[in-house]
């Protein structure tokens, strides 16, 4: 899920960036970050304020994106909910992503899917086309909400990061204004939540995180990145001026971030921190190249992993409005060449994603 537009001239609004068409077949990672926050999903349940007898269990799943990594987390749900209850109490899902996100590949992958927790009785699936930075339900509507690995996507970028399109290499003003810009969206997000939740609710969050020192564990591949885009603008596929609006529109907080909220302000008031952690994922793909030694697959992988989850918005920007063709022809060099530095150097994109996992308590 991506929540981003960029300030200014950067990028249009109505240019808000959804996850690359592949992304159901290349969320993996994103998936294995999601194991994380299971126990914590579990406990929530455990522990939730439970509806009336009779009356429907609200859950929602903000950043739902292909729909692939919430099956689980939602099965869970109607599972957590039921063993307390000893009934089919009836259970609404409500799966929310920004305007732009592929609703019609959510939907597929959520009612076509076998053993899918859509296909139990009495449980009821809608979907919100909307910004988890605004408010999307009535006050005191839900009894849990569930968010993975998308709170570290921005509303907008108030900035591009010179020379560079990740804001863990930013400096300066820069770093300063995303940093900023990441702190706003954060309270708003937990406000939102703090109203929409109702006492006893629980909030499950696995967010993007950094190390204390801004590293977010992904900085090589990033890197990578950069060097093909040149690359690119070397060769006049992409303009020098494209190249300088090139952002991936995400801020990894640190642990500290995470927490900042819940010290002082409306946050305070309303919610608790239960548990939180940070966590370093495996490379998955990375040992899977360990252990067979089959570099070309490699790096076809760790291309395709980039190309679904952070190309589109680095591309919305490449190219007029309306230029499909010249968008596709970058996307197709930024592939080719990306390949081929994972190829020459596999241990150089070695990814070490970060995460904070949380799970919060309406008081």
């Amino acid at each position: 899920m991506s929540e981003v537009s960029m300030s200014g001239t950067a990028r249009p609004s109505g240019a808000e960036g959804a996850m690359g068409s592949g992304y159901a077949r290349h969320s993996r990672i994103q998936h294995r970050a999601a194991d994380y926050g299971m126990p914590l999903l579990r406990r929530a349940l455990a522990a939730v304020a439970l509806p009336e007898r009779g009356a429907p269990f609200r859950a929602a799943d903000l950043g739902v994106a292909a729909g692939t990594n919430s099956l689980e987390p939602m099965g869970a749900v109607v599972e957590g909910v039921r063993s307390r209850t000893g009934e089919d109490t009836p259970v609404t899902v409500v799966h929310t992503d920004i305007p732009g996100n592929d609703f019609n590949t959510t939907f597929a992958t959520i009612t076509g899917s076998p053993g899918s927790y859509a296909h139990r009785p009495q449980v009821f699936v809608h979907a919100e086309a909307r910004s988890f930075y605004e408010p999307l339900f009535p006050p005191a509507e839900l009894h849990l909400v569930w968010s993975s690995i998308a709170v570290h996507w921005l509303s907008r970028v108030p900035a591009p990061v010179p020379g560079h399109i990740y804001s863990a290499r930013a400096t300066g003003e820069v770093r300063r204004a995303l940093r900023e810009q990441s702190r706003s969206d954060w309270e708003a997000f937990l406000t939102h939540r703090a109203r929409e939740l109702r006492p006893g609710g629980q909030l499950v969050v696995l967010g993007g995180a950094s190390a204390d020192d801004g590293s977010s564990g992904a900085d090589g591949l990033m890197d990578a990145a950069v060097a093909v885009l040149t690359d690119l603008v070397g060769r006049g596929l992409i303009t020098s001026e494209a190249w300088a609006r090139m952002t991936v529109p995400t801020w990894n907080r640190t642990r500290e971030e995470f927490l900042a909220p819940f010290a002082a302000g409306p946050a305070a008031a309303a919610l608790r921190v239960e548990e939180h952690d940070l966590v370093t994922l495996p490379d998955i793909l990375f040992d899977d190249f360990r252990a067979t030694g089959d570099v070309r697959d490699f790096a076809e992988r760790v291309t395709a992993f980039f190309q679904a989850a952070f190309l589109p918005s680095l591309l919305s920007t490449s190219a007029p409005a309306g230029d499909d063709g010249g968008t596709d022809a970058v996307a197709e060099a930024f592939a080719d060449g990306l390949r081929a530095r994972v190829a020459a150097d596999p241990e150089a994109v070695e990814t070490h994603w970060r995460v904070v996992p949380l799970r919060i308590t309406r008081l």
